[in-house]
């Protein structure tokens, strides 16, 4: 017998080796193999009759039975396809850590699924979306939530008094977990994206928690978004797939509204009091306005806490006079601000131009990039409010602070920390880091954290937005909140410029030992797609990473919902031998 192994490698074909005599195996196996000298860790996805003349041995079997499903290899390879990745890399990524030798354990098969009926996945938008998926989860058999990072999932798995399945748990407690589910014992699991594939006996539920979240798709394998895999799996094994989110994404709102998804139900209600202080023409060398000032001592003065959201300082070009930011005349996006080459560049199109003297619209001299820092925002608020207590929360610079603090000064994800009306006044220092940011998704990004900022405060509170575009309709929405006063410009703005729901987008990007062999390879790439009728291939362009020149290499190609499988006749020679041609080739289906 013949076993077809892959393994966590950028390689599109299985390897083969003999199954010695006595050694029994299953698909969905892992194994020990010799693989380019040394023996590594991989998985059997074929059993076949064959010739071992040539084939090297399977060395010995990690775990006694299979530790994924038939249904799973499958799943594996539909992600794969559509992410443009290897199977093994895709898969393997997935599964648990492998054991320490000679760790004893009970290790039980995975079930397959047998009700195979599909579901529409629900859109969970209310204010009490969490606490009825508390009284919901695990109540009509097993369930697994999936948590954007280890910090949430750290506190459902309190909440629910569930196994934790992520790097936050020791790997003897993540197998634990996985072959407790699979047995049907472990009535409840929680973790990120390393859970996505745990075994569940039907039927199952699954929740998904902050669907909008960038998280759910960070750079590296699985090469997918956890929500596209989440409906797939669900499709294929009849689960029930609820997606939590106050700003679901907006993909997920056009599925809503083509039927594709239940759609939310509209709720009533009351938010919190919207207050924009427009910042336009005004020189900025405070981060306080007087309206942010007067809610902060009217929140004290009430015994209430204050969050100032600081989000990261702005890579692109506003004007402070009219506030708005310098955008691609093709794209739509606004330019990224290059400062090493003093230039302004377009993401998509790479469309490139030197600084401008003066704003074209108004002609304004008052540009630059806009935003603060935390440091410099917290001693504003030392200096003008003396006796509150003061607390900041800075991930990237590893500062953590007391939420219990009267001003607690952090960045968005502070907001998801708390539950709704924890604050008396919600401040956005500068939104226009977001709303002007080089991306499409901008606007989507500034809806979401506005709205959470709305849920933080509840109805008893305020929120105070500083910004040059008091009239986005992003603020108008959740003002009045209604959501559909977001989605209805938004998806026109997607509409009318090709962007996804409306098309799909794929980054591909080349890292070469030097400049010159990373663009001669990215030029290949490009010529490869160039001209391919219903793809439209922007010109390769070198990456820019802060102020350092870089070895890479990228460009962005267009296409409709068949798009990776376009691409896959077309990249495959650059994807096969990737490091061969002086450099390698990277692809990002969807990037986030």
């Amino acid at each position: 017998m013949i076993a077809d192994v892959i393994f966590d490698l950028p390689v599109f074909h299985p390897f083969s080796y003999f199954i010695p005599s006595g050694l029994s195996l299953s698909p969905g196996q892992r194994v020990n193999a010799p693989l380019h000298g040394r023996s590594r860790v991989g998985l059997v996805v074929g059993l076949r009759h064959g010739d071992r003349t040539g084939l090297r041995g399977i060395e010995r079997t990690v775990e006694g039975a299979p530790i994924a499903s038939r249904a799973t290899i499958e799943l594996g390879r539909w992600a794969a396809g559509e992410s443009l990745s290897s199977l093994g890399s895709t898969l393997l990524s997935l599964l648990p850590p492998a054991p320490l030798r000679g760790a004893g354990e009970i290790v039980a098969p995975p079930p397959e699924p047998h009700d195979t009926h599909a579901r529409l996945p629900e859109l969970w938008v209310d204010r009490s979306r969490h606490a009825r998926l508390l009284e919901e989860i695990g109540r009509d058999g097993a369930a697994l939530v999936i948590a954007p990072d280890l910090a949430a999932a750290a506190r459902w798995a309190r909440r629910l008094e569930a196994a934790r399945l992520d790097s936050g748990a020791s790997i003897a407690a993540r197998r634990t977990a996985w072959f407790a589910a699979a047995r049907g014992r472990a009535r409840v699991v929680v973790g990120t994206r390393s859970a996505l594939l745990v075994p569940l006996p039907s039927p199952a539920t699954v929740a998904l928690l902050d669907e909008h979240d960038p998280a759910h798709k960070p750079p590296g394998a699985p090469r997918i978004h956890s929500r596209d895999l989440l409906v797939r799996r669900a499709a294929l094994e009849g689960s029930r797939l609820i997606l939590l989110s106050a700003t679901p994404s907006v993909e997920s709102w056009w599925h809503a509204g083509e039927g594709r998804m239940l759609a939310p139900t509209p709720e009533t209600g009351e938010g919190a009091e919207m207050i924009t202080s427009s910042t336009r023409g005004i020189l900025r060398n405070h981060p306080l306005t007087l309206p942010l000032t007067r809610a902060i001592e009217t929140a004290s003065r009430d015994g209430r806490r204050v969050a100032l959201i600081v989000t990261r300082k702005g890579t692109t070009l506003l004007c402070s006079e009219c506030g708005h930011p310098i955008r691609c005349v093709t794209c739509g996006v606004a330019l990224m601000l290059v400062r090493s080459e003093r230039r302004l560049r377009c993401r998509l199109c790479v469309r490139d131009e030197p600084l401008p003297d003066s704003c074209p619209g108004c002609g304004g001299h008052r540009l630059g990039p806009l935003g603060w820092d935390a440091e410099r925002v917290e001693a504003s608020v030392r200096r003008r409010f003396p006796k509150l207590s003061v607390s900041r929360i800075d991930a990237r610079a590893q500062v953590t602070g007391d939420l219990r603090a009267q001003v607690a000064i952090g960045p968005p994800g502070l907001l998801r920390t708390v539950p709704p009306g924890t604050f008396g006044a919600v401040g956005i220092v500068a939104l226009d880091t977001v709303l002007g940011a080089a991306d499409f998704r901008a606007g989507e990004r500034a809806f979401a954290l506005l709205w959470a900022a709305a849920e933080a405060a509840g109805p008893r509170g305020r929120v105070v937005v500083q910004t040059l575009h008091p009239e986005h309709y992003a603020l108008g929405a959740v003002s009045k909140q209604a959501r559909d006063e977001f989605y209805r410009p938004e998806l026109a703005f997607r509409a009318e410029l090709g962007y996804p729901p409306f098309s799909r987008l794929c980054v591909v990007s080349v890292r070469g030992k030097t400049d010159v062999e990373a663009r001669a390879l990215a030029d290949d790439c490009a010529r490869a797609v160039a001209g391919v009728v219903g793809l439209t291939t922007y010109p390769p362009a070198p990456r820019v990473t802060g102020t350092k020149k870089s070895t890479r290499w990228q460009f962005v190609i267009k296409g409709s919902a068949h798009l990776p499988h376009r691409l896959r006749e077309l990249l495959d020679p650059f994807l096969e031998q990737r490091r061969r041609r002086g450099g390698v080739v990277d692809v990002e289906m969807d990037p986030v």
